[in-house]
């Protein structure tokens, strides 16, 4: 088990503090699991609280014993009830009453945040910090890059066995099974931390032939069926046959840190356009390393990609078809798969070293299957330097 060192848990919650102050927001009160690990280091049932100014206060419900084991946050304060926070809110802005308080309002249900509005900060404006946290998570220091790396580590572990585990008569689900054991051989965690409401995920997605085309209920280019009603996406009962592209579409957790991974299989020759298609994706690759570099506006790469990809001919089945395609290649990775940046449609944000993120340009192909490529960048002065390792050839057996 690897143990956040202090000095990048510090340096994150100076970084939010900074921005607290910067935006006239006395104190934040951070809950949601993901958050609390980034800024203290472990998942409790927990409150951290943020002060703009002055010493953060852990308050625990359970455990305090495995906080204090995880976390290199000092003071941790036994927390018996959630009505104990607004003193300890008090206490934390130097026995003052702050005026702003910020919660992450972004995931916080909305029965929390009427019990706080109501009963525990009424004479507090209560804003949303949210951005002011994404923000701090979205470029990566050193050592979460080393983790990352790890990540992709165990992505290329899983791809490397998929040779030995495809045959034709296979099932998705059975090749789903076999690479998740290797997945978990190599360290994959088996826990994928999304932000957005309603959005799941488990694993990734092993599909194949045609009915790998079928489109996805979330805001994904590519789904599969599944195996029940109940969460239709991923691998499902359908048997693997010669000449059919198979799609390994992988989210690998390391510690806590994401690495998202899409190769591409084939038993015997591919269908020729799915494999047109696929060098193409590769070229897309080739030209977006060159070009996505610190400055570069992320709605503008979204753009020029999809300039490339008309030119080419192929716009009507790039990231879906109708009204299944989504509107971005690209999304932020880190602890959560949503995480900032977004090279998407109208995207503003400019490129940053250290940020890291999943580029996933794929073509759904009705009636053929899918291909795709997808690695996970970091941003570095050069340009990008991917976290996945294994082979970007389409591997034929």
């Amino acid at each position: 088990m690897i143990t956040v060192p202090m000095s990048e848990i510090a340096n994150r919650l100076v970084s939010l503090q900074t921005l607290l102050q910067k935006d006239g927001v006395e104190v934040a009160i951070i809950r949601q699991n993901a958050d609390l690990f980034y800024f203290t280091g472990t998942v409790q049932d927990a409150y951290l609280i943020v002060p703009a100014s002055g010493t953060p206060v852990f308050l625990v419900r359970r455990d305090v014993d495995r906080a204090g084991e995880q976390s290199p946050i000092r003071p941790i304060v036994p927390l018996k009830s959630v009505k104990e926070l607004s003193q300890a809110v008090f206490e934390a802005c130097g026995n003052a009453s702050p005026k702003r308080l910020g919660l992450e309002l972004d995931v916080l249900p909305a029965n929390i945040f009427f019990f706080f509005d109501e009963k525990l900060f009424p004479k507090q404006q209560i804003v949303d910090i949210s951005g002011h946290v994404r923000h701090v998570r979205m470029v990566k220091s050193p050592w979460e890059l080393e983790v990352m790396r790890c990540a992709g580590g165990v992505s290329r572990a899983v791809a490397d066995a998929v040779p030995q585990l495809l045959r034709e008569g296979i099932s998705e689900l059975e090749l789903s099974i076999g690479l998740e054991a290797v997945a978990r051989r190599a360290g994959h965690l088996g826990l994928l931390r999304l932000r957005g409401f309603n959005m799941d995920m488990y694993f990734g997605h092993v599909l194949s032939g045609p009915e790998a085309a079928i489109p996805a209920y979330g805001d994904a280019p590519t789904g599969g069926l599944g195996v029940s009603a109940a969460f239709g996406q991923g691998a499902s009962e359908r048997r693997i046959r010669a000449g059919e592209m198979v799609s390994v579409d992988i989210m690998m957790n390391y510690q806590g840190y994401l690495s998202d991974q899409t190769r591409n299989f084939c038993i015997g020759p591919p269908p020729p356009r799915l494999e047109e298609a696929y060098r193409f994706v590769q070229e897309i690759h080739r030209r977006f390393r060159e070009t996505a570099r610190p400055g570069a506006v992320t709605g503008e790469l979204y753009e020029l990609v999809w300039q490339w990809v008309t030119e080419a001919g192929l716009d009507e089945w790039f990231m879906g078809y109708g009204a299944g395609r989504v509107a971005f290649i690209g999304h932020g990775l880190g602890i959560e798969v949503d995480e900032f940046p977004f090279i998407a449609q109208g995207q503003k944000l400019l490129l940053q070293e250290g940020m890291t993120f999943a580029f996933e340009p794929k073509f759904i192909m009705p009636g053929l299957g899918i291909t795709g490529l997808e690695n996970t960048y970091v941003v570095t002065s050069g340009g990008l330097d991917s976290l996945n390792t294994a082979t970007e050839d389409l591997v034929i057996i």
